[in-house]
């Protein structure tokens, strides 16, 4: 099987989009399907490309192009597309909103190969009203017509198979989630590392929020309750660990006025053995996210053994069955109540929730196994047979 990703472009301020295509596509070289990856390369506004992340037998593809308020214009990209896709089995599209998606999408459809998209959460209900007018203009253009005629559409959770549907899109759709490499997380620091960088969380009961500081992530209702709690729990110390993407100021504002500058850290984007460093410190983990296709941050949590307070905008639903988390609404009141019961767990059930996430993930969330269910629909997708268990026919 020779598959292709495409995906608008990858840039240093990317969000968890290209982690997840670096360690699919690891995954399937591991299983005998290594993949070019194209991408057009855009400057300017402070980006650069992270294409090396990707490691052999993968391949990284890519012209230079224009940011053009993210649609990525690349016309130089085409020409090594169309050379890509003739010689490809399935082209997987891993953005929407933006032109190299497009441009795959079309040359895909004259050289009669299948197409399978993947929106990673940019079509759930709350994204879509996010650049409401925007995406209105960039649906009529091409994006709808892409989507409509995608042969199949990945989505990380039935919620957001449900949203799909809802959008009037009719052709299958692959439920299948993100995972993570386990190895990755069998040998972390020590705890010490992280509060040796960022000392005012030394001594303390650390709860991290990963993730980009965003509206979306809930990350300013997230200090709002902070600023309720921390009063009752002073070993207790929030972390916001992630890049700004328009929200920093307004959340270090909020803790100042809230007079709680001195129990939480922001430490700005933490990538590699700096993450590991603060999901080692860590006690509990939060996401009071109003959306998300699938947060490999909850997953990375999960793996780390501590237990997690979601959102059901995480589309995650498992991790509380499983006895792994608690999901709580995506507000100021949600967050705050969900924080004082994790915060108030006896060790034990700290321990039970952190056991049963770990195995969670083990049973059924590495790359691994994802590399093999995507692997499967490709294969259906070419040559037909049994639709695999995880495509969702109507």
């Amino acid at each position: 099987m020779k598959p292709i990703f495409v995906v608008g472009g990858l840039y240093s301020k990317a969000n968890g989009v290209a982690w997840i295509m670096r360690d699919l596509t690891t995954a399937m070289g591991r299983a005998g399907a290594p993949v070019s990856v194209y991408a057009a390369d855009c400057y300017g506004r402070g980006l650069s490309s992270i294409g090396e992340i990707f490691e052999p037998p993968s391949q990284y593809l890519t012209r230079k192009g224009l940011w053009l308020g993210g649609l990525s214009w690349s016309p130089t990209l085409k020409p090594v597309l169309r050379k890509g896709i003739q010689s490809a089995d399935v082209v997987h599209n891993h953005s929407v909103w933006m032109l190299p998606n497009s441009y795959a999408s079309r040359i895909a459809m004259t050289e009669n190969k299948p197409v399978v998209i993947t929106a990673h959460g940019a079509l759930e209900p709350w994204a879509l009203r996010n650049s409401r007018w925007k995406k209105r203009i960039v649906g009529r253009w091409f994006q709808m017509q892409d989507l409509r005629t995608a042969n199949c559409i990945h989505v990380n959770s039935r919620n957001e198979m449900r949203g799909i549907r809802e959008l009037g899109l009719t052709q299958p759709i692959a439920v299948i989630p993100n995972g993570i490499h386990l190895p990755d997380f069998q040998n972390l620091p020590s705890k010490t590392e992280f509060t040796e960088a960022f000392p005012k969380a030394k001594g303390k009961k650390i709860v991290l929020f990963l993730g980009r500081i965003h509206r979306k992530k809930g990350t300013d209702h997230l200090i709002q309750a902070w600023g309720r709690l921390a009063g009752d729990f002073p070993d207790a110390h929030l972390v916001v660990a992630g890049p700004d993407n328009g929200l920093l100021g307004e959340c270090m504002a909020i803790a100042s006025r809230l007079n709680i500058s001195n129990q939480v850290t922001f430490t700005g984007n933490l990538q590699g053995r700096q993450k590991l460093q603060a999901l080692s410190a860590a006690s509990l983990f939060v996401l009071p996210s109003h959306s998300e296709g699938f947060s490999m941050a909850v997953l990375e949590a999960l793996a780390c053994r501590l237990p997690v307070m979601l959102t059901p905008g995480c589309n995650f639903p498992e991790a509380a069955a499983a006895g792994a988390a608690i999901e709580v609404a995506p507000t100021i009141e949600g967050t705050y109540e969900g924080l004082r019961h994790l915060l108030k767990l006896t060790h034990d059930a700290r321990e039970q929730m952190a056991a049963a996430g770990n195995k969670l993930i083990r049973n059924q969330y590495t790359w691994d196994i994802v590399a093999r269910e995507t692997l499967a629909v490709y294969d259906w997708l070419v040559n037909g047979g049994s639709t695999p268990e995880s495509v969702h026919l109507n």
